[in-house]
């Protein structure tokens, strides 16, 4: 097989072609004027046409054209044969050529758009491979990542599991020590106030010894308060929160209660609250120490509010109120008359899910609770029809 060396370069590789289109042109000519065979040596004008296509300017065929074209009129000249049918003949073989330049132009064109959009293709396949590729290998790489989190999950949720058991079996031991040891601690108190009852009654006659008595029965009682207190809060935070229905729960705390001749109001039919299940006992506080410090109350209302944040739950009666200078107090450990815990605790359960009290009364109108309860607290039901 002959390999023909054009050159290594595109501009040495035009010039070689470039150089034998004019030596072709030349040798055509040539024979033109001294062969007059007309058509059948024309004809041979169409290689140089041809091989303009390899050429990198892009109107080759034309330059061509009229390189042809010269060369047929001067062989016109040359050869002196410069009659009609003969310069008919060339004109008519230049316009074929022309329209055969336009074509292979086309022709020319059209194959350089192809071979860029081929080239496009390609280079575009190649891209999308690649990102294909690394699309593949980076959602190779997130679901190790994810198979490895979902693993650490799993464990985490294991343990976490594990830890809640261990949890709630340690606080039911410790409810059942608190039991206990709460049910001892009544029942010494229970013979401690019959020695003491049994001493006052010895101390009669000695009004200091008396007086001591007296304070220790005081003393042993508001222990005995305190602790037969603390069983109806043993559980705070232990029960996960539910959603509690305002209504039912505030007539559980009344049936407890158990209000007397009280008129009781209750206007918050459909509202769900979310909150530790011992919310029940937030209701009975209220109410109980409307009862116990309220000195005349007839009237104990709950209500609702809607807000831009939430429900705002209100408690009211018709006693005496609370003083400005104890609206805060009252949450403090220990305050009070009673067991000075009630409204502490309540504070305390209520936060359990991010709800708040605040006291807002006036004094001498009676007391005025706002339990706020945030938007994702708290549902409102439709009332049915």
């Amino acid at each position: 097989m002959v390999v023909i060396d054009l050159g290594r370069t595109q501009e040495e590789k035009d010039r070689f072609m470039i150089l034998a289109m004019l030596c072709l042109c030349t040798g055509i000519l040539a024979a033109d004027v001294f062969i007059p065979l007309g058509f059948v040596i024309w004809g041979l004008y169409f290689l140089p046409i041809l091989m303009s296509i390899w050429l990198t300017h892009r109107y080759a065929p034309f330059f061509t054209a009229w390189l042809v074209s010269g060369a047929l009129l001067l062989g016109s000249l040359v050869s002196a044969r410069t009659d009609q049918p003969d310069l008919l003949n060339r004109a008519v073989f230049i316009l074929m050529i022309a329209v055969v330049s336009l074509l292979i132009w086309e022709i020319r064109n059209n194959q350089a758009s192809l071979e860029r959009e081929i080239t496009e293709r390609r280079t575009a396949q190649e891209q999308l491979e690649d990102l294909t590729h690394t699309l593949e290998k980076r959602v190779a790489d997130r679901t190790r990542e994810l198979s490895e989190l979902n693993e650490i999950l799993k464990n985490d949720i294991i343990e976490r599991g594990k830890i809640d058991k261990a949890l709630r079996q340690a606080n039911h031991k410790l409810n059942i020590l608190a039991s206990v040891t709460r049910h001892d601690i009544l029942n010494k108190l229970m013979a401690l106030l019959t020695f003491l009852d049994l001493s006052k009654e010895k101390a009669e006659k000695n009004p200091v010894i008396l007086e001591y008595v007296e304070k220790e029965l005081e003393i042993a009682g508001t222990i005995q308060r305190q602790i037969e207190f603390t069983r109806f809060y043993q559980d705070i935070g232990v029960r996960a929160p539910e959603w509690e229905d305002v209504a039912a729960v505030i007539r559980r705390a009344t049936e407890a209660l158990k209000v007397g001749g009280i008129a009781l109001d209750v206007s918050v039919s459909g509202l769900m609250i979310y909150a530790d299940p011992l919310i029940e006992k937030v209701f009975y506080n209220l109410m109980e120490n409307s009862i116990r410090h309220g000195e005349h109350v007839t009237t104990i209302s709950f209500s609702y509010q809607k807000t831009a944040d939430g429900v705002v739950i209100v408690y009211t009666d018709d006693g005496v109120g609370i003083p400005a200078a104890d609206k805060e107090r009252i949450f403090i450990r220990g305050f009070g008359k009673h067991t000075g815990l009630g409204m502490f605790l309540s504070r305390e359960i209520l936060s359990i899910t991010g709800l708040a009290i605040q006291e807002t009364g006036e004094m001498g109108k009676g007391v005025r609770f706002e339990i706020i309860v945030p938007a994702e607290d708290c549902q409102i039901l439709p009332e049915p029809a």
